[in-house]
C-alpha cells in the first residue's frame, strides 16, 4: 500500500492513483496502448484525461487550453503524476471559462516508469524524438568525443573514482559547458548512449503528437507544461524556456506563471542547461503555431541531488542496462540509486515539490483562463 502523504512509488501505483481520480470527478480516461511490456510483462498505456472544453478526446476543441505531461522521462515521472492526481482531485472543469480546457497526458513513457529508466524500451530518450520520421537533427559531435566516458564498456561495473577522474579530465580540456553541452543536448549516432534521440519517432512520441492534433485542432491560446525532476536546486521549482530572455514567452512565464525562477536557455550566458532538440512541449506549441495560435510551453524541473551526483548515478545505470543484471543485488542497488537521484525518497522533498507544483499549475489554470 502507498501511504496517502507519500508519492506513488511505482507506475502501476500511479497510474491506479490517476484513474481513480479522474473517474472520482466523473472524467473519461482514455488508455492508450504501448507495445511493449513492464518487468512482469504487464501491459503499459498512456492515459489521458480532459477537464474543461473538449472534455473528452475526441470533442470540440477548446479555443484556450493548458497541456500538462508527466514522465516523458519515466523515472522523472512520479511527483508528475502525483500533480496531475493532485490536479484532477482539487480542479472543477464548471470553473473553467467554456472555452478553455486543460488536457492531462499521464505517464508519455510508461515503460520508463515501469522500469525505472529516463529512456523508452529503445533506449530513446522521448524528449528528443519529437517528430523525428520528419526532421533530421543537427548530429552532436562533440558527443562522440565523450562517447566512452558516458558509457564505459568494461567487463566489470565501473568504479565512482574511475567515472570521476575520466569525467574532469573532460572538463579540465574542454570546459563544463562543453562536457554539459555534450551530454544533454541529445544525440543521434550512438544508440546504446545516453540522450539518444533515435532513428524514427517512437510509439509513445507518435501517441501525444496525435492526442494533441486531435484535441488541440482549433486552439488559438495554448500553454504547455512538461513536468521534470532533477534540474536546479533541492526541492526548488525551475521554468526552462526555449526562448532568449525577454522573449514573448519569457515575460508570460514570468509575469502570468509567478515562475519562481524562469531559466532561458537560449540567448543566456548563465544558461545552466543547453538548447535540446526533439523535445515534446516544443513540439506541441511548434505546431500550435504553425496554424496560428499563440502558444508557450515550458519544463517544469524540480530540483534533486547535485550534477556530478547525478551524471554518475546515470553512467553507472547505463552500464547496468548495457551489461549488467537488474536482479543482482549490487546492480539493483545501482539502479535505485539512480532513481533516488530523479524522486528522492524523502518527505520533505517530496512536500516542497508538491507545494511548488500545486502553486505553478494553478498560476497556469489562471493565466490560461484570462488570457483573452
Amino acid at each position: 500500500m502507498m501511504p496517502a502523504d507519500r508519492l506513488p512509488r511505482t507506475y502501476d501505483q500511479a497510474r491506479t492513483l490517476f484513474r481513480d481520480t479522474a473517474q472520482a470527478k466523473g472524467l473519461t480516461v482514455t488508455p492508450i496502448g504501448i507495445t511493449a511490456r513492464g518487468p512482469n510483462g504487464e501491459a503499459l498505456t498512456v492515459d489521458v484525461a480532459a477537464i474543461g472544453g473538449g472534455r473528452s478526446v475526441g470533442a470540440e476543441p477548446p479555443r484556450r487550453a493548458l497541456v500538462v505531461l508527466s514522465g516523458v522521462h519515466g523515472v522523472e515521472g512520479f511527483v508528475g503524476s502525483a500533480l496531475q492526481s493532485d490536479f484532477l482531485a482539487r480542479v472543477d472543469g464548471s470553473g473553467l471559462p467554456d472555452d478553455m480546457g486543460v488536457l492531462l497526458i499521464h505517464a508519455v513513457n510508461p515503460w520508463g516508469m515501469a522500469w525505472g529508466r529516463r529512456q523508452n524500451e529503445s533506449n530513446v530518450d522521448l524528449n528528443r524524438n519529437w517528430q523525428r520520421d520528419h526532421n533530421e537533427p543537427h548530429h552532436n559531435d562533440a558527443y562522440d568525443e565523450l562517447h566512452e566516458v558516458a558509457c564505459p564498456d568494461t567487463p566489470e561495473l565501473p568504479s565512482v573514482d574511475e567515472i570521476l577522474i575520466a569525467a574532469a579530465g573532460l572538463v579540465a580540456e574542454r570546459g563544463l559547458p562543453w562536457v554539459r553541452d555534450a551530454i544533454t543536448t541529445g544525440q543521434y549516432r550512438h544508440r546504446d548512449g545516453l540522450h539518444f534521440g533515435g532513428d524514427r519517432t517512437e510509439e509513445s512520441a507518435a501517441i501525444v503528437e496525435r492526442v494533441t492534433a486531435d484535441h488541440l485542432a482549433r486552439t488559438e491560446r495554448l500553454l504547455v507544461i512538461d513536468l521534470h525532476t532533477g534540474h536546479g536546486k533541492w526541492g526548488e521549482l525551475t521554468c526552462l524556456s526555449d526562448e532568449p530572455p525577454g522573449s514573448a514567452q519569457d515575460t508570460f512565464l514570468r509575469e502570468r506563471l509567478g515562475a519562481d525562477h524562469v531559466e532561458a536557455t537560449t540567448g543566456n550566458p548563465d544558461a545552466t542547461t543547453g538548447v535540446k532538440s526533439g523535445q515534446i512541449a516544443n513540439g506541441i506549441r511548434a505546431a500550435a503555431c504553425a496554424t496560428g495560435a499563440d502558444a508557450y510551453s515550458t519544463s517544469l524541473e524540480v530540483g534533486t541531488v547535485n550534477d556530478d551526483e547525478q551524471i554518475v548515478a546515470t553512467i553507472l545505470e547505463q552500464w547496468v542496462h548495457r551489461r549488467g543484471d537488474r536482479r543482482r543485488p549490487e546492480h539493483a542497488a545501482i539502479c535505485q540509486r539512480y532513481r533516488e537521484c530523479f524522486t528522492p525518497d524523502d518527505p520533505q522533498w517530496e512536500d516542497a515539490a508538491m507545494a511548488a507544483g500545486r502553486r505553478h499549475l494553478d498560476a497556469a489554470v489562471t493565466a490560461v483562463a484570462e488570457w483573452a
